[in-house]
């Protein structure tokens, strides 16, 4: 037993500091309350504090039959996914529903029907995540204040999904896909800046977001306007609906840097 302990210690210090070269391969993971956050759930450390989140590391989740690869419910301790690969699922690689205070990063979803999953929660951050083959790669279902930084979403229907969701942003990202985001149902006052859109066609919205920050917006490919300057801002204006203008947009894109290697 105590060598087993010591184990899991190194496994955990291995992964924070992000060294861990191998993940271990297990079933799906689903949490249902606060109270578990435990090892057979795949928590391998914190105590659930804000200082001290409960962390889910280090797992090859590869599901063929399980609706979820990762499935957490009614959760409000802080806690974070993070250097896990999962393959596959019937409906998504993780769902979030009914939760606030959690971070996904690090992370690598492939082939599942919705890469991400997010209803009826807050307070979710999700940075450096990889989605490759998903149908739509991330879906937002009546949430609000989610934050998303350095994703790279590749060979997907929709890039990301709005529905009834708000205050939400979106930043430095790739998207590669039909739709790169669709809004719809009230969904407004999200921010979306330094992306790189590179979709057939980039968004679908009903009014009411904001595609710039101070002077910076997003990248449009396929949008073809002068940059007079070289200061790496088209000097042309993007319209994407009827009040909704990128003014700012980027003549160059700086794609994300992930420390993902699956």
């Amino acid at each position: 037993m105590a060598m087993r302990k010591v184990g899991w210690a190194v496994l955990f210090v291995l992964l924070v500091s992000g060294l861990a070269l191998a993940r271990e391969a297990r079933g799906p993971i689903r949490i249902l309350s606060d109270l578990e956050f435990t090892r057979e759930n795949g928590v391998i450390g914190g105590s659930g504090t804000p200082e001290d989140p409960y962390v889910i590391a280090g797992w090859k989740i590869e599901v063929t039959d399980a609706a979820f690869a990762i499935q957490i419910r009614g959760v409000t301790r802080p806690f974070v996914i993070r250097d896990v690969e999962i393959l596959g699922s019937r409906v998504a690689g993780i769902k979030i529903e009914t939760t606030r205070n959690g971070r996904i990063e690090d992370v690598f979803i492939k082939g599942a029907p919705t890469g991400i999953m997010i209803s009826l929660s807050r307070d979710i951050w999700i940075e450096r995540v990889k989605l490759m083959e998903c149908t739509d790669a991330i879906r937002l279902l009546f949430s609000q204040a989610l934050r998303f930084g350095s994703l790279w979403i590749e060979d997907a229907r929709v890039g990301i999904w709005f529905t009834g969701t708000t205050g939400t942003e979106l930043r430095d990202s790739y998207l590669s896909a039909e739709l790169g985001v669709l809004l719809e149902v009230g969904s407004k006052d999200n921010l979306f800046v330094g992306n790189g859109f590179f979709c057939r066609a980039a968004v679908r919205s009903e009014g009411g977001n904001i595609w710039y920050k101070g002077e910076r917006g997003n990248y449009w490919d396929g949008f073809s306007a002068p940059d007079e300057d070289g200061d790496g801002i088209a000097d042309v204006p993007y319209r994407i609906y009827i009040d909704e203008v990128d003014r700012f947009p980027l003549s160059v894109f700086a794609f994300p840097k992930l420390n993902w290697d699956p």
